[in-house]
C-alpha cells in the first residue's frame, strides 16, 4: 500500500529553530526555523510517500488544560522570533499542496494519533516527542529526531523495546508513573524511570497494579498509595485521543511532487539559496551541475579501485556501505544488512579500506571525527584527510554544513555525492584561501579533530563509590525535607505537583501571594522572595536538591563505563561562535553558582596514580577588548598587573583607586561584563538593583573615561552593517543578516552580536590553539588532556609528570596568541575537580 506520513509541526519547528544558525528572508522575516523543517520534510521524500500531512497545536485551551491547569505549565512562551515563522511555514505548506491540520481542543499528538489509526496503510510519525512511541503499530512506526534536524531514529515495536525497554501499549503506563517534567505530568512522587519502567514491564494496566498494591512492599507500596490519585490524572493526561472528529482522512492528504515553480519562488523570497540549486524538487528548474552517481561492485572489484589511489580521493561510510571517488568515477561498495545480501560485511568493508585510510593518500571526507570513531571500531585509523564539512563551517556557518547534498546544492551541484565531495574539496581550497581561513582550518580546526577524538575516547573518571554516597545522601535529604514540609502542611501532598503546592502555601497557610492574580504559580520567582517562611524555605531546598539528585548523579550513573569513565562528545562545528559544546553528558554544565553544585565536581577524579591539574584564562574576553579597542587606560592596567574591576569602579565613580569599596567593585565587574555583551541601561539596573537613571550614568561615565572601548564598538557594528559579518583576530566570520531585518528587536540582537562575535570567537579560536598546542607537547607522555570548558582545560596527568605538564599547559595557553597585553592563566591541581580550584 501507499505511504502515509504526518508531521508534528511544533516539535520540528521548534527542533530547527534552535539547532540552526539565524537565517531572513528577503523582506527581513527570520525562516531559519522554516528552513530546516522544510530541509527535514524533503529528506522525508526519500520514504516516498504519497500522503503527507503536518499537525498543529492551537492555543486554545485542551481537554488535557481543562483537567489539570498546570499541564505543561512550566513550558516558556514561544520567541518572537520563531512565532513570526509559524504563519510563514504554514502558508508555504499551502503553497506546496501539503495538509496543515489542527482542531481546537486537541493537541497535534491526538490528530497525529487519529489520522494514524485510521490509514490501514504503512505510516511514519516525524516527531520529537516520546508520548508518540504509544502510536506504535504493525504499521506505524516512529520517526524520532535525536539531534538537531538531521539525526532520526525510526522506531517499531521491537526497537522500542530494545531501545527503551518498553512497548507501545505500556508507555501510558510508564508515563503516569514517571511522569514527564516537559508536558508537566506530575506522575507519582519518587518514582523514577527505573522503577516506572520494571512496573510497566510487570503489569498490563495501572488498573493491575493497584489491584496488586497489596503484595508491593516497603517503600515503594507507601509511594504508590499517596500517588494514586497523581497517576490516574498523569495517565489520563498521557494518553493520546485516537478518535478526534472532523479530521481529513489519509487519502485525502496527497503529496504532489515535484513541487511547482511557485514553490521554488517561495524559497527564493525566504532565502533558501540552497533549496532552489536542488533541480529534482521542483517540475521545471535545472541543475547547473549533475554529478554521475557510483557505480556498485564487489569487494574483489574495490579493492582493485583503492590498490588504483595514488593521489586524492573523497571518501564516504555510512551503514549502507563505502563510497569512494577516484580520476571522477564513483564507486559504492554496500555493506551487507543480512547474509542474503550482496555486498561485503562490515568488517570486510574496513579491512578494505584500511589501506586507503591508513595511507598518505589525501582523503576529501566528510565530518572526519565521526568518521574515525566509526573506523576506530575496526581499529581502522584515518590519516591525512581534508574535512569539507569542517571547512564549510568556516566560510559560511549559517549554511546547513551538515549535509553533503545541502553544501552540494549551496554550490550548484547535485547528483552523486561521492562526485560531489570531491568537487567540493576543490572548491573548499580555493574558499579557504579567498577568505585567509588557511592558517585557522590547518593550524587549528584541522588538527582539532585529532585532539577531540582523543579527548572522546580518553574520558573523565568519576568516583563511582562517591557518586552512589552523594545520591543516597541527597535522597535523604531530600526524604527528611518532605518529611518536615509535612509537618508545616499539616498532611502530605504532592509536593511536585505545582496545583497541590499552590494551594498548601497560598490557601492552606495564607502565605500571601506577592502578585494580583489567582492563578497561582510556585515558580523560583514567585518563591524566592517568600523564603521567609520555613515551609517555602523548605520547599525551595527540596527543589534544588532534587535537581542535582536526577540531572547530575542519578543521570549520570548510566553513562559510566565498566570502569566508571564517562566520556562526553564534543560538538566543533555547532556554535556560530567558534565555541566547543558538550553533549552526552554535557560537562559544560555542572552548576558553578552555590556550594552545593561546585562540590559535583568532587565526584571527577583523576585515574589512579594520577593528579588533575586545571588551568582557566583570566578574563580573556576583557583582554582582547583591551586588545582589539586599543584603550589606553584598559591596556595600562594589565600590562601593570592591575585590577581592571577596581579600575573600572574609580573611573565610574570618580574616585581614586585606593577610594574603591568592595561593593563598587562589585557593581564595577557587572559593568565590564555587561558592556561588551552590549547589555542596555535597563538591563544593567536589573542586574545590580539600582534605577535605570543610575545604570545610564554608569554607562555613559564608562564610555567617557574608556572612549577607546566606545570607538571599538562603534566601528564593529558599523563594519557588519558594511560587509554583512564580523570577524576574529584570526579571521572566522560570522554573518548578521539580523542587521537587515525589518523586526527592531531583531536589528538590536544583530548589533549586539557584531560587539560581542569577535571577542567570543576569539576566545575559542585561542584555547583551541592552546589545544592543540597542549596536546602536541603532551605527545610520548602519560598523561592527557580529558576536558575543554570555554575559557578552561582539564589534564589527567601522572604524578611524575605534573610538575612539568603544569608549567607546559601555562606556557601552551599563554603563548597561544600574541596581543597587545598579556594572556594570564590560573592554575590549579588536585585530586578531585573540585580541588583544582
Amino acid at each position: 500500500m501507499e505511504t502515509f506520513i504526518i508531521i508534528d509541526g511544533n516539535s520540528l519547528i521548534n527542533r530547527a529553530f534552535y539547532a540552526l544558525p539565524p537565517l531572513n528572508g528577503k523582506d527581513g522575516t527570520p525562516t531559519q526555523a522554516v528552513y530546516g523543517f522544510m530541509t527535514m520534510l524533503i529528506k522525508l521524500l526519500d520514504y516516498k510517500p504519497s500522503f503527507m500531512a503536518v499537525a498543529f497545536d492551537l492555543k486554545a485551551p485542551t481537554f488535557r488544560h481543562k483537567e489539570y491547569d498546570l499541564y505543561k505549565a512550566n513550558r516558556k512562551g514561544m520567541p518572537d522570533e520563531l512565532a513570526v515563522q509559524l504563519p510563514v511555514l504554514k502558508a508555504l505548506l499551502t503553497t506546496m499542496g501539503i495538509a496543515v491540520v489542527e482542531k481546537e481542543g486537541f493537541e497535534a499528538d491526538d490528530i497525529i494519533g487519529t489520522m494514524a489509526s485510521k490509514y490501514l496503510g504503512p505510516t511514519f510519525i516525524v516527531t520529537g516527542d516520546r508520548d508518540s512511541f504509544q502510536l506504535i503499530d504493525d504499521t506505524t512506526k516512529v520517526l524520532f529526531t535525536k539531534k538537531g534536524i538531521t539525526e532520526v531514529l525510526e522506531l517499531d515495536r521491537s526497537s522500542l523495546s530494545e531501545l527503551y525497554s518498553l512497548t507501545p501499549d505500556k508507555v501510558t503506563l510508564y508515563k503516569a508513573l514517571a511522569g514527564d517534567s516537559s508536558d508537566n505530568i506530575p506522575g507519582v512522587s519518587g518514582i523514577g524511570d527505573k522503577t516506572a519502567t520494571s512496573l510497566a514491564a510487570k503489569y498490563a494496566s495501572l488498573d493491575a497494579l493497584y489491584a496488586d498494591i497489596d503484595n508491593i512492599a516497603g517503600k515503594l507500596k507507601d509511594k504508590l498509595s499517596l500517588g494514586k490519585e497523581s497517576a490516574y490524572l498523569s495517565l489520563r493526561l498521557a494518553t493520546i485521543d485516537r478518535e478526534v472528529d472532523g479530521l481529513p482522512l489519509a487519502e485525502n492528504c496527497p503529496l504532489v511532487f515535484p513541487f511547482g515553480e511557485n514553490v521554488r519562488t517561495m524559497f527564493d523570497d525566504l532565502g533558501f539559496k540552497s533549496l532552489i540549486r536542488r533541480s529534482e524538487l521542483f517540475s521545471s528548474q535545472a541543475a547547473s551541475v549533475q554529478l554521475s552517481e557510483c557505480e556498485t561492485v564487489t569487494l574483489a572489484q574495490f579493492e582493485a579501485v583503492v590498490a588504483k589511489a595514488k593521489d586524492k580521493v573523497a571518501l564516504i561510510i555510512d551503514g549502507t556501505g563505502v563510497r569512494l571517488s577516484l580520476d571522477g568515477e564513483g564507486f559504492f561498495l554496500p555493506i551487507k544488512a543480512s547474509l542474503l545480501d550482496e555486498g561485503a560485511d562490515e568488517l570486510e568493508a574496513m579491512e578494505a579500506i584500511r589501506p586507503l585510510a591508513q595511507g598518505e593518500v589525501m582523503k576529501a571526507v566528510f565530518d572526519a571525527k565521526t568518521l574515525k570513531k566509526r573506523l576506530a571500531r575496526y581499529d581502522v585509523a584515518l590519516n591525512n584527510y581534508f574535512d569539507v564539512e569542517l571547512s564549510q563551517y568556516l566560510i559560511n556557518s549559517s549554511v546547513d554544513h551538515g549535509s553533503i547534498t545541502a553544501v552540494m546544492s549551496e554550490y550548484g551541484l547535485s547528483g552523486g555525492t561521492a562526485n560531489g565531495l570531491m568537487k567540493l574539496y576543490e572548491i573548499m581550497l580555493g574558499k579557504l584561501s579567498e577568505f585567509s581561513l588557511d592558517e585557522l582550518y590547518y593550524k587549528t580546526e584541522l588538527p582539532l579533530v585529532e585532539v577531540l577524538f582523543d579527548m572522546e575516547r580518553t574520558g573523565f573518571k568519576v568516583d563511582r563509590a562517591a557518586l552512589e554516597e552523594t545520591s543516597a545522601r541527597y535522597g535523604a535529604q531530600i526524604e527528611l525535607l518532605t518529611k518536615e514540609i509535612y509537618v508545616f502542611a499539616g498532611h502530605s501532598f504532592n509536593i511536585n505537583s505545582p496545583k497541590q503546592l499552590a494551594s498548601v502555601l497560598f490557601e492552606e497557610q495564607r502565605i500571601p501571594y506577592p502578585k494580583k492574580s489567582k492563578n497561582y504559580s510556585t515558580s523560583a520567582e514567585i518563591l524566592e522572595p517568600l523564603k521567609c517562611f520555613p515551609i517555602v524555605d523548605k520547599v525551595l531546598s527540596y527543589r534544588f536538591l532534587t535537581k542535582l539528585r536526577s540531572t547530575y548523579l542519578e543521570g549520570l550513573k548510566p553513562m559510566l563505563d565498566s570502569d566508571n569513565v564517562v566520556h562526553t562528545e564534543f560538538k566543533q562545528m555547532l556554535t556560530l561562535t567558534g565555541r566547543l559544546s558538550s553533549i552526552e553528558p554535557n560537562l559544560q554544565n555542572i552548576p558553578m553558582r552555590t556550594e552545593e553544585g561546585r562540590r559535583l565536581r568532587r565526584l571527577f577524579v583523576p585515574r589512579e596514580g594520577n593528579v588533575l591539574i586545571s588551568a582557566d584564562y583570566s578574563q580573556i574576553e576583557l583582554r582582547l577588548m583591551a586588545h582589539l579597542s586599543g584603550d589606553e587606560k584598559m591596556v595600562n592596567t594589565y600590562r601593570s598587573g592591575g585590577d581592571i574591576h577596581a579600575s573600572t569602579a574609580a573611573e565610574i565613580n570618580d574616585v581614586p583607586l585606593d577610594m574603591v569599596t568592595p561593593d563598587m567593585r562589585r557593581a564595577a565587574k557587572t559593568v565590564n561584563f555587561g558592556i561588551i555583551y552590549g547589555m542596555s541601561d535597563f538591563g544593567l539596573s536589573e542586574s545590580l538593583g539600582i534605577s535605570p537613571r543610575q545604570a545610564s550614568r554608569y554607562i555613559d561615565m564608562y564610555f567617557k573615561r574608556f572612549s577607546g572601548v566606545k570607538r571599538y564598538l562603534d566601528e564593529a557594528i558599523r563594519f557588519a552593517k558594511e560587509h554583512g559579518y564580523v570577524e576574529t583576530i584570526f579571521n572566522r566570520r560570522r554573518y548578521i543578516p539580523e542587521l537587515k531585518s525589518s523586526s527592531y528587536t531583531q536589528r538590536m540582537f544583530g548589533e549586539r552580536v557584531a560587539m560581542n562575535s569577535p571577542l567570543q570567537g576569539s576566545a575559542a579560536d585561542i584555547i583551541k590553539r592552546a589545544m592543540v598546542a597542549v596536546y602536541d607537547r603532551l605527545r610520548g607522555k602519560k598523561s592527557k588532556l580529558i576536558l575543554q570548558i570555554h575559557d578552561e582545560l582539564i589534564i589527567d596527568a601522572a604524578e611524575d609528570e605534573a610538575d612539568e605538564v603544569r608549567d607546559l599547559l601555562v606556557e601552551c595557553m599563554e603563548s597561544a596568541a600574541s596581543l597587545i597585553v598579556p594572556l594570564k592563566v590560573e592554575v590549579g591541581m588536585g585530586k578531585s575537580w573540585y580541588d583544582c580550584k
